[in-house]
């Protein structure tokens, strides 16, 4: 088959869209080095009909890498057009971003949530101190930022309960009422060792690395809570779901209804072909869980930032040293933009881990001469 991947940065799905045997064209914002080696490239355009797209490319079928969440209509044009998306429903993917329909899910669920609050553009946020300002509409962690007493909320913006404990990104397959978990991840927000701010997400670390004595517990939660989600929205194919976990509780944040981000860590980890598993679960099949979920090694992948504005330098032979997401060479890269996605092997701690990522950071900043 033809297979269009949508989506803000495509490559990691595309990549598992070819090894399972597909043709990929690809539409997202970078036309990456090593995405255009796989696919046909088409620059990502918000205001470009799908239907003119897909006639062009003459695709068989579609699939979201990320941005359904935040435009779930687009699965409406791609079907007017005659192309299959291999995706959740488009109505359970509004349900399942709708926050009033994650309270009730998680009143139902006995899962914790943090609190919500809707205020209108230009009132006073002087008695939020300790929320986040988040967007209806975003991703990556683009445009959360505290609040205090001087913040003003733009159009499109709420607030949320800003709760402290450890980012995690739990991965799932699901057939539209049960659910195979597929692994959990620590979430890297913000690191200053990648260049990262603020909020932004700059990569993962799998698998969660648990205290010995809670390890059973979580996954059977992980399990519980996932189940859940597969029946309460009727989702379909691989879904992730952001929580923090306060060292006793789960609470959930949203939940992506796509191939994730940490779906390429379960593929380095497994072996599996996570876009042929999406393929499965929408038909109704659901693979066996993997063993010891929780344990390692451990793999990473770090999206290093730009802290000053960059040039790429000649970047022929960065996928030699497992970067990916490679730029183009001598392409600008501005201040806090993305440069490319380190993958480590496998190592025996998530410290090693991290310790290897930041290593790598220094070596593509040097890269890039600074």
């Amino acid at each position: 088959m033809k297979i269009l991947v949508l989506g803000a940065s495509a490559r990691a799905v595309a990549q598992s869209v070819a090894r399972a045997g597909h043709e990929a064209v690809a539409m997202d914002s970078y036309g990456d080095c090593d995405l255009k080696e796989i696919a046909r490239w088409h620059r990502r355009d918000k205001s470009e009909p799908l239907g003119e797209i897909v006639k062009e490319f003459d695709v068989d079928g579609a699939v979201f890498a990320s941005g359904v969440e935040n435009r779930p209509e687009a699965i409406i044009e791609l079907e007017e057009a005659g192309v299959r998306v291999y995706s959740s429903p488009y109505a359970s993917i509004k349900r399942c971003r709708s926050l009033n329909e994650l309270e009730k899910f998680c009143a139902d669920c006995g899962l914790s949530r943090p609190k919500v609050f809707l205020p209108q553009a230009g009132d006073d946020l002087s008695g939020f101190s300790g929320f986040l300002i988040k967007r209806f509409k975003s991703g990556g962690g683009i445009g959360v930022r505290d609040c205090d007493k001087d913040t003003a909320l733009r159009e499109g913006e709420y607030l949320q309960e800003r709760i402290g404990g450890t980012s995690i990104s739990v991965v799932f397959l699901a057939d539209g009422k049960n659910a195979a978990l597929c692994g959990a991840s620590r979430q890297l927000i913000g690191n200053r060792a990648l260049g990262a701010d603020g909020f932004a997400w700059c990569g993962n670390i799998m698998p969660f690395s648990a205290e010995a004595g809670k390890k059973n517990a979580l996954l059977d939660e992980f399990r519980r809570v996932a189940s859940a989600m597969a029946s309460y929205f009727g989702l379909k194919g691989a879904i992730g779901a952001d929580f923090i976990y306060d060292g006793v509780n789960l609470w959930l944040l949203e939940i992506n209804p796509r191939i994730s981000a940490s779906f390429e860590l379960v593929e380095l980890l497994s072996g599996v072909n996570i876009f042929s598993l999406h393929l499965s679960a929408i038909s109704g099949h659901l693979p066996p869980e993997r063993e010891n979920l929780l344990d390692g090694p451990f793999r990473g992948k770090g999206i290093i930032y730009a802290p000053k504005n960059l040039t790429a330098p000649d970047t022929g032979a960065w996928y030699n040293y497992s970067r990916r997401d490679i730029p183009q060479p001598r392409a600008s890269l501005p201040a806090g933009a993305p440069i490319c996605t380190s993958i480590t092997p496998s190592l025996p701690s998530d410290a090693d881990v991290m310790a290897y990522l930041s290593g790598e950071a220094v070596k593509v900043w040097r890269d890039c001469g600074l």
